[in-house]
């Protein structure tokens, strides 16, 4: 568990700075939006699948923009700019042109969900001390 000078310092792939100032240290907080994340990915990532599947791009570009907003509450910057620009393909581009990507942003969508349950149990136990 990295913990430096008794503060609580978040997975290297996330975005530190960026939670330092959104968080301010409340370690608390930090754990009910990691827990909040963790609720409501799975559902809003359904939404983006099913749209996908459907072929609906305007939708498509729709959930990917909410799944954007969740992944940069948990510090996941560079999979918030992911879904942005994937999002921008959305307007311009077919479900099957987007596979690649899709399939790659689904890729990172999975690792990220596994980082951040691994942070949600580190937030917990150290609020628990």
């Amino acid at each position: 568990m990295k913990i430096h000078d008794g503060q609580f310092v978040f997975h290297e792939r996330l975005n530190a700075d960026f939670l330092k100032e959104l968080f301010e240290g409340d370690t608390i907080y930090a754990e009910t939006v990691f827990e909040d994340f963790l609720r409501d990915l799975p559902a809003y990532w359904e939404k983006v699948q099913a749209s996908y599947q459907n072929k609906n791009m305007s939708l498509l570009g729709t959930n990917i923009h909410t799944c954007k907003t969740l992944f940069g509450y948990v510090g996941f910057t560079d999979l918030q700019e992911l879904c942005q620009e994937f999002e921008n393909k959305c307007a311009l581009n077919t479900a099957e042109a987007l596979r690649m990507d899709f399939n790659n942003l689904t890729q990172k969508k999975q690792e990220a969900q596994k980082i951040i349950e691994n942070e949600y149990n580190r937030l917990k136990s150290y609020n628990e001390g």
